[in-house]
């Protein structure tokens, strides 16, 4: 019982010194999952409500304003984590991941993050987290969901109220009691949020020149952008598509290396996929 105690303590405090007092979240600081998933350093029992301000996650998968407990491959949702905390923290900050599978591999891709929000690479797994000690205790960041057949998905995430006093004493963190639990479901709104019949990207990992093969319903423009992990435009033009099958290539060799998304819009659906750069 007393290297349980003191395992947890130790526990706790590791947590809290990496969340705040390095600023940015621990997958960038520390190169470590702190959400309390399978893949965390730390149990899921160590500290859901321990320390200074009783903070306590709750965390939301939503459409448009409703909150979710299902998803369609495909579909864009907004991840919303908050920090309840009793007290008045100086600070907040947060860590989540998205799993599936056995092998707990990443779900969905997430893009677009709000303010005070990052999303770091780490482990083949993309980590959403604070990237400074923020004023607000809500965070946001937005989930495209993973194609058909990947299952249920597993949301886990830690946060952290911080007194702002430049050490771990004083400050309070928690991990969700259990994972936010998304179920798949396949729908013909799924099947109509996707732009074209046929959308394939290679070579990927690409180099210097991105070809993609799209089939295209008839002649139109669209907009092509092409989006870094923290949602912020690489590359941007229109490109012209007649009807049926066909290749087009994409100079990308002036982009630094790293995992980008390739999105293709009417203004009403799009088409997208990750791409790395190497």
């Amino acid at each position: 019982m007393k290297l349980k105690l003191i395992y947890t303590l130790f526990a706790f405090s590791a947590l809290a010194l990496l969340f705040l007092n390095n600023s940015s979240g621990p997958a960038e600081v520390q190169g470590q999952d702190r959400t309390g998933s399978p893949l965390s350093i730390a149990p899921c029992q160590a500290c859901h409500s321990s320390g200074a301000f009783s903070p306590t996650p709750q965390l939301q998968i939503l459409d448009d304003t409703t909150a979710v407990t299902t998803y369609e491959p495909g579909k864009l949702y907004k991840v919303r984590v908050t920090v309840n905390a009793s007290g008045d923290p100086a600070g907040y900050g947060f860590q989540a991941v998205a799993l599936s599978g056995t092998g707990n591999v990443q779900a969905g891709d997430f893009m677009n993050p709000g303010a005070d929000v990052q999303i770091t690479p780490l482990n083949g797994r993309e980590y959403p987290e604070h990237n400074k000690r923020s004023s607000t205790n809500t965070f946001e960041v937005d989930w495209e969901a993973p194609a058909t057949g990947t299952g249920e998905v597993r949301f886990y995430a830690a946060v952290v109220a911080a007194n702002g006093m430049s050490g771990s004493g004083g400050d309070g963190s928690a991990f969700l009691n259990s994972p936010v639990t998304l179920t798949e479901v396949v729908s013909s709104t799924a099947e109509a949020n996707e732009l074209f019949e046929a959308f394939t990207i290679y070579p990927n990992p690409v180099g210097n020149e991105l070809n993609f093969r799209i089939q295209s319903p008839g002649q139109s423009e669209y907009q092509l952008r092409l989006l870094d992990l923290q949602g912020r435009t690489s590359l941007s033009r229109r490109i012209a598509l007649s009807a049926g099958e066909q290749v087009q290539s994409l100079d990308v060799s002036q982009l630094p290396a790293g995992v980008y998304t390739i999105q293709i819009t009417d203004g009403k659906r799009v088409s997208s996929r990750k791409v790395v750069k190497r």
